[in-house]
């Protein structure tokens, strides 16, 4: 018989580290569903009212819900949501996937008496391989409550176990040119290498250097830096302390002595994630992002990892990558179609986002260049 205990505070995630961790398993998703990438939120960003549902059969954990109240920014109109505390490009549920059926409903029944049956209720990232989606979705059709899903795309290079020459050898002429001559160029100015660190103190530092570089490279762009709110730096710096050894990926591409492109990511089921890059703009000539993702996909080929996952958004750079895909299902579900806030969500901020996102973005990089004494142009 399925019972679920309700436990209120980031204590409860701690409590249930070691069983939440053994039940997460490795996956592609794993790195993005353990506690301490929800913990790396709510150590950055305002989360209220956190709890996690936990689901036993007799007294085997079978599933983890950790929920929260979230307001969001100007782009949700601060209003409030009930979801997970860390939002992932991949946010699979936590269940043990011979049970799914009898444990997320009654997850979601705990929760709803915890937090009401109002409001919205927000289920980012599900992969939709995910069987709790079906599960999700006869859930909220049987409570007769509205929900809406938006749908994304995560590019990925599947290597199969292929050696570096297999897989450059797959990749357009024309893509595989470039980065030959890209990284021949910039190898003449000087020895190329990937850099790790050893160790948080070892990453620190560099994880600074990383912030201003990004931001710099935005703001020329006429692009905001998200790195100027306090909070995304405290994100980060948390991420890469609660998930190391246990899903960041941080490195940078090295030339001689400087390092010319910085990446932070997840490494998870044996997949690199590309998740946040940049590079100083005066090695820009060279491509050295690209040179980065060549070097990290030839390791993984030595390594024999998975693959290499660009990650959610189709920006076209990453289709000359790529040879697989992901699919995720956004969904927001309410309990009054009419409702305010299910009524933005499902239809007012998709329609301003399509409309009005580059000129909020271009404002705020306005605003951000004003404050730093630099305009964007």
């Amino acid at each position: 018989m399925i019972s679920v205990q309700i436990s209120e505070g980031t204590e409860a995630i701690l409590a249930l580290a070691d069983e939440w961790e053994h039940l997460v398993g490795d996956s592609f998703t794993a790195a993005l569903s353990r506690p301490g990438w929800h913990l790396a939120a709510i150590d950055a960003f305002p989360r209220h009212d956190v709890a996690v549902f936990a689901a036993r059969d007799g007294g085997r954990l079978v599933g983890v819900l950790p929920l929260c109240r979230i307001r969001t920014d100007s782009r949700g109109l601060f209003l409030n949501l009930v979801g997970p505390p860390g939002r992932g490009d991949y946010q699979a549920f936590v269940i043990d996937p011979e049970l799914v059926s009898q444990v997320l409903p009654e997850m979601l029944e705990a929760a709803f008496r915890h937090y009401g049956r109002h409001g919205v209720y927000w289920f980012p990232n599900i992969p939709a391989t995910d069987p709790a989606l079906a599960v999700l979705r006869s859930f909220l059709d049987a409570n007769h409550m509205p929900y809406t899903e938006e749908r994304e795309s995560a590019p990925r290079l599947r290597l199969n176990g292929a050696d570096f020459a297999a897989v450059e050898a797959a990749w357009p002429a024309k893509h595989r040119w470039d980065v030959r001559r890209r990284r021949k160029r910039l190898a003449e100015q000087g020895p190329l290498s990937v850099w790790q660190p050893s160790s948080i103190e070892e990453a620190e530092p560099v994880l600074d250097e990383f912030f201003r570089v990004h931001d710099e490279k935005w703001l020329a762009q006429g692009y905001p830096g998200m790195f100027h709110d306090p909070a995304q730096r405290r994100h980060f710096q948390a991420v890469l302390r609660r998930l190391w050894h246990n899903g960041a990926h941080f490195s940078t591409l090295r030339c001689g002595s400087v390092d010319v492109s910085y990446h932070f990511g997840f490494f998870s089921g044996g997949w690199i994630q590309w998740y946040r890059p940049t590079y100083r703009p005066e090695f820009g000539v060279y491509s050295p992002t690209k040179v980065h993702i060549a070097m990290l996909i030839e390791e993984a080929c030595r390594m024999g990892w998975a693959g290499f996952d660009f990650l959610l958004g189709t920006e076209e750079y990453k289709s000359s990558w790529c040879n697989d895909v992901v699919e995720v299902v956004n969904i927001h579900a309410g309990f009054h179609q009419w409702a305010p806030t299910y009524f933005w969500f499902s239809r007012g901020k998709p329609f301003a986002r399509r409309k009005l996102q580059s000129t909020y973005f271009r404002a705020r990089a306005w605003m951000q260049g004003a404050r730093t004494g630099r305009r964007s142009k």
